[in-house]
């Protein structure tokens, strides 16, 4: 039975803590493994990160989910947006196995680069999700609320891959595509704004889901395989 995030960790707090003494332990430890299979302590901090990043990814994915279907319900009914020419997600360039079948074919070092790259892409793409949403007709205060919880969480995840990376020696550099649908968002068009809002959610959704897809390759190859 998968923990709940609360029972592995008590406080956000306690999960940042965790998060630095992982990588303040490996950067004290001399190993060329990529598994760390030399030391039993970094061994065990590492699938344990990659256990919660895992299941926090899982939850971010699911409450992105949520956050789609009720903007629907509010702002999109009888739009038939998905019958109108998708736009292209600002992180389309990146090379990405369309499932886990193709995920398995990659290594767990290029999967958690690739995570690190998507993750990047969408700090200022919900920094404004969340500051422009403030302007939609109606009530959108239960969205914006949905939408900050997934920000906070996007930061945690990142933290932990920034982690994670250290760890297994691999650069965790800022790389990212840039998002640059601001304007959109910000159009005096409502029904411009709306499907732009309705685009971006539709994308993060996307994104989450692929970075819970790739965390979850990862550790079956790094924690239950031990390949690395």
């Amino acid at each position: 039975m998968l923990l709940s995030l609360t029972q592995i960790f008590s406080s956000r707090a306690s999960l940042l803590l965790f998060l630095v003494s992982s990588l303040l332990l490996w950067k004290n430890v001399a190993s060329t493994s990529t598994c760390a299979e030399k030391d039993a302590t970094i061994q065990d901090s590492l699938e344990k990160l990659l256990t919660l990043t895992t299941f926090m990814s899982h939850f971010v994915s699911t409450e992105t989910a949520k956050l789609f279907a009720e903007f629907n319900n509010q702002y999109a009914q009888g739009k038939r947006y998905n019958d109108r020419i998708p736009g292209t997600c600002h992180t389309a360039l990146f090379d990405t196995p369309v499932n886990k079948e193709e995920s398995l074919g990659k290594s767990p070092e290029a999967l958690l680069t690739l995570v690190h790259n998507l993750l990047n892409s969408w700090t200022n793409a919900l920094n404004d999700l969340v500051n422009e949403m403030s302007t939609m007709q109606g009530d959108p205060s239960p969205l914006i609320s949905k939408a900050r919880g997934i920000q906070a969480k996007f930061d945690e995840l990142t933290t932990g891959i920034n982690t994670i990376l250290s760890m297994i020696g691999e650069s965790d550099g800022e790389t990212y595509l840039a998002w640059s649908g601001l304007p959109s968002l910000q159009s005096s068009n409502e029904d411009v704004r709306c499907f732009s809002f309705y685009t971006l959610i539709r994308c993060l959704l996307r994104d989450s889901r692929k970075v819970n897809t790739y965390l979850e390759v990862i550790k079956y190859k790094m924690v239950d395989q031990n390949i690395c």
